[in-house]
């Protein structure tokens, strides 16, 4: 059993309510309060409801346990935005599938920031949850660990990679990466730009950088012919990113953009600069969205399974609950399309 010692400090073992009350300066009833979620305690009491919990590793043993002996169990899915589609098609596909075995799905969003998707994790096990979807491979360690100590399977998506995961459903990083830069060399272009997504915390944004990069170096073209600018998921910053890239000299005469916001920004920022895409720059996005269609001119792009994606994560949370101590890799294909918005480098031309 736990206890919490005269300097503050808990020994090893169940780790219960009071314990957090006890640390946190609380009465029981409050943690309660905080930790399920009532809108009537305090911020200052609720923040220090939840670092005590944090700290002590708690795991709620009561209510949560009683909803997850409920025929209907529940599933906890933490995703970095529900502002694009694609994350919401992959939970759609999650949900419908789940849905069939009497399973539900409660949604949260971390806005690619790890150490809230720690936070966030740690709500969703208060809830009750039986397992977890998460997307890429790299987490907090705190958040993986917690949850193997409060028994809930992890499954990874956009990543068919398993690392620490019970699961991983996805599409590897790399070779995406790595087709947008063969089918740019095959269009004779030597000069090119990448804006990538933020790679701190983002190993789908890293390996997509990585793959691009090094199929490129491996063809002969100079690092520092390759420049490379990092940018969150928003048009306005995909716009400054190809800003900053058309400034350089000599400038690219493709720009990959680790995202179709990002390029959609780019190509904005091309129209009101008088840069002509693709005769003078060719623009290449990733997640085939619908907005991809509907920019001028219409966007390549590669073609992320995301419906499928989520269908394949519901498989595999319902093998895992059939078969304990398995692991799952699912990897899908993805695809580059092909449209107005790339052409050969102007030399060829």
């Amino acid at each position: 059993m736990a206890r919490i010692t005269g300097d503050g400090a808990v020994e090893t073992g169940v780790v219960k309510l009071k314990d957090v009350a006890l640390r946190a300066g609380c009465s029981v009833a409050t943690a309660s309060r905080v930790l399920n979620g009532h809108p009537t305690v305090g911020p200052a009491e609720k923040e220090r409801v939840l670092a005590a919990a944090a700290q002590l590793g708690y795991v709620p043993n009561n209510s949560a346990r009683a909803l997850r002996s409920q025929s209907t169990s529940l599933v906890g899915v933490v995703i970095p935005t529900l502002d694009h589609a694609i994350y919401a098609k992959m939970v759609g596909g999650l949900q419908e599938r789940l849905a069939r075995s009497g399973k539900a799905v409660i949604i949260s969003t971390s806005d690619y920031d790890l150490e809230r998707e720690r936070m966030q994790a740690k709500l969703l096990v208060g809830r009750g949850v039986e397992s977890i979807v998460l997307v890429g491979l790299e987490h907090h360690p705190e958040t993986l660990e917690y949850l193997r100590r409060a028994g809930v399977s992890q499954v990874f998506t956009y990543t068919c990679e398993l690392g620490d995961g019970d699961a991983a459903v996805g599409f590897d990083n790399r070779l995406a990466g790595a087709s947008v830069a063969r089918f740019l060399l095959e269009r004779g272009h030597t000069r090119f730009g990448m804006i990538a997504g933020v790679t701190r915390g983002n190993d789908r944004a890293t390996q997509r950088r990585d793959g691009f990069i090094a199929t490129l170096t491996e063809a002969g073209i100079q690092r520092q012919d390759i420049i490379v600018v990092e940018a969150p998921y928003r048009i306005e910053n995909g716009r400054a990113a190809m800003q900053s890239l058309m400034q350089t000299h000599p400038r690219p005469t493709t720009v990959f953009c680790g995202s179709d916001i990002l390029a959609v920004g780019a190509i904005k920022y091309c129209h009101s600069a008088g840069i002509a895409v693709p005769e003078d720059v060719s623009v290449v996005g990733f997640d085939n969205l619908e907005v991809a269609e509907l920019v001028t001119p219409e966007l390549t792009t590669v073609d992320v399974p995301a419906r499928e994606m989520g269908e394949a994560a519901a498989d595999a949370l319902l093998r895992l609950g059939e078969k304990k101590g398995s692991f799952i890799v699912t990897e899908l294909p993805t695809r580059l399309i092909v449209r107005g918005s790339t052409g050969p480098a102007a030399a060829r031309r």
